[in-house]
């Protein structure tokens, strides 16, 4: 499934619009959740899903408030994607030292998200275009959520969404790398040009 594409053209005033600033308010409301995974008692434990709750609706709000609000932007398809990339990696840390995450489901995960953050960095200073995540991006994103909460609560037989985390993980690094390839075809191609007159 081909990915939607956007050129990369961004101004000032998109720092203002909502569904950025809750992109960012996900990365600001990161040591609450780590704090909270510190404490082992039911009112941490509370008070802790309740904040990643907030974060997973804020995921959800922004992508949606983005097209309600007229306000997609290129600087959105950027934040969001690195928001979240950057609290499921912190989480997934904290959670391999405070719990028992296997050490190597977070080294999967934080390599699969540094091989797309590297490529769609490349992307923008090579192409200006930037891609949305595919259903396979967002369904691994999911799963990954749900595994690290499985694993911060301690729930019972928490190693079936680790299973199911790290197939989908895996189909959504090849369907990135199919892009990334495709991109590279179409310059080859002469039908993507080095245009770099949108970048901010």
């Amino acid at each position: 499934m081909a990915t939607e594409r956007l050129r990369v053209s961004i101004k000032k005033k998109e720092l203002w619009y909502i569904p950025n600033i809750l992109s960012l308010s996900r990365i600001f409301i990161l040591p609450l959740i780590v704090y909270g995974l510190t404490k082992k008692t039911m009112s941490y434990k509370i008070f802790t899903l309740s904040v990643m709750a907030v974060s997973m609706i804020t995921d959800v709000l922004d992508g949606y408030l983005a097209r309600r609000l007229k306000e997609v932007s290129a600087l959105g398809k950027i934040l969001d994607p690195i928001g979240d990339k950057i609290c499921i990696s912190v989480v997934a840390i904290a959670v391999v030292i405070l719990r028992d995450l296997p050490w190597w489901a977070m080294g999967f995960i934080m390599f699969r998200d540094a091989g797309i953050i590297a490529g769609g960095l490349l992307m923008v200073g090579r192409w200006t275009v930037i891609t949305s995540s595919n259903i396979w991006g967002k369904a691994t994103s999911l799963f990954q959520s749900l595994t690290i909460i499985a694993y911060a609560f301690e729930v019972p037989y928490r190693t079936y969404p680790l299973t199911v985390m790290m197939v989908f993980t895996g189909v959504s690094s090849i369907s990135y790398a199919m892009e990334f390839y495709h991109l590279m075809q179409e310059q080859r191609n002469g039908k993507l040009d080095n245009d770099k007159n949108g970048v901010f």
